[in-house]
């Protein structure tokens, strides 16, 4: 499994504490110790939990050379950071996310003096991690240059590329890449799904993220302009549940709405929640299992992580896959 992003440091200001957390990019993750069983993950939350979700994890990303850059090093002792480029005098990029009563109300992302400095070379440079992963996690915080590099090389291998938009307005950079046929896999949420439907030229009332049947009948009405080559398509709704549309082993197109991964009144934090869902879902798809069934892993990692102040709920562990 393989993860490209860039790395972030998150500082978490909640309404009692201050923490610090691991958000991250480029990351290369194994399946039972085998390089075929590989996937690439976007944030050091994901980077985590596939690593605890029984997948080995290699980092591809880059930090800084600074106090949030050392402050990785020494905190990434459960994966592989070889693959980690150190850039002189950058910053580290960061991430401020202020959390009311478990809910992220504000993010505030410090990245571009770093990012501008990662070049097509540095994918170019792992070419060998991302021919052996079995996934590519994608995600909209890099340049557009790096992330078109990222889908020729994984076309060019015919790799599975799971895209996480990030954002609403960066949904597009995936689109600026002219390679939005190489995503197989895209997880956006209710407004990044309303942005990547505009994309595709298809006129959505905004009300239709109110509901996840909704969202499924949109995607069935539409599946040929909003799905395009993809064979996982997860719309993340928060309280309304998720929206899933895939392809069974037939190819045929199935669509299954979720329920809320746990009810309101029982949340601690949402921090996280969204990382651990798509982590559980990528893990259990390298480890074989079905689309229903790596749906139904996601839910409980969502779970276990809406019910904890950390960013990934320390609770999964690979015995969710059993």
């Amino acid at each position: 499994m393989m993860v490209l992003s860039s790395y972030l440091i998150e500082k978490w200001r909640g309404e009692e504490k201050n923490r610090w957390e691991l958000c991250g990019s480029f990351r290369h993750c194994q399946s039972g110790g085998q390089l075929s069983d590989a996937l690439i993950f976007v944030q050091s939350i994901k980077v985590a939990s596939c690593h605890t979700l029984g997948c080995d994890s290699i980092f591809i990303s880059a930090i800084g050379d600074d106090q949030n850059g050392q402050f990785f090093r020494q905190h990434s002792d459960r994966f592989d950071t070889n693959r980690v480029k150190v850039v002189p005098h950058k910053p580290t990029c960061t991430y401020l996310a202020v959390n009311v009563r478990g809910n992220v109300k504000y993010g505030i992302v410090t990245c571009e003096p770093l990012l501008s400095c990662l070049t097509p070379s540095l994918i170019e440079s792992n070419e060998d991690a991302l021919e052996s992963a079995d996934f590519i996690l994608l995600d909209a915080n890099l340049p557009v240059p790096v992330m078109t590099r990222t889908l020729e090389i994984a076309k060019k291998h015919e790799k599975q590329v799971w895209f996480e938009p990030t954002d609403i307005e960066k949904t597009k950079k995936v689109f600026d890449t002219g390679m939005v046929g190489a995503v197989t896999a895209a997880s956006p949420n209710a407004n990044e799904f309303l942005k990547w439907a505009k994309l595709c030229h298809v006129s959505v009332d905004p009300s239709v993220i109110d509901s996840a049947d909704s969202v499924l009948e949109l995607i069935e009405k539409e599946k040929t302009k909003l799905l395009l080559n993809t064979s996982v398509f997860v719309v993340t709704l928060s309280n309304k549940g998720s929206a899933v549309a895939y392809r069974n082993k037939l190819g045929q197109l199935e669509y299954q709405s979720l329920p809320p991964p746990l009810h309101m009144d029982k949340i601690i934090s949402v921090s996280g929640a969204g990382d651990s869902f798509n982590s559980g879902v990528i893990a259990g798809l390298v480890h074989n299992k079905t689309v229903v069934e790596s749906l139904q892993i996601g839910q409980e990692c969502a779970r276990l992580t809406l019910q904890s102040t950390l960013a990934a709920s320390e609770a999964i562990s690979s015995h969710l896959l059993a």
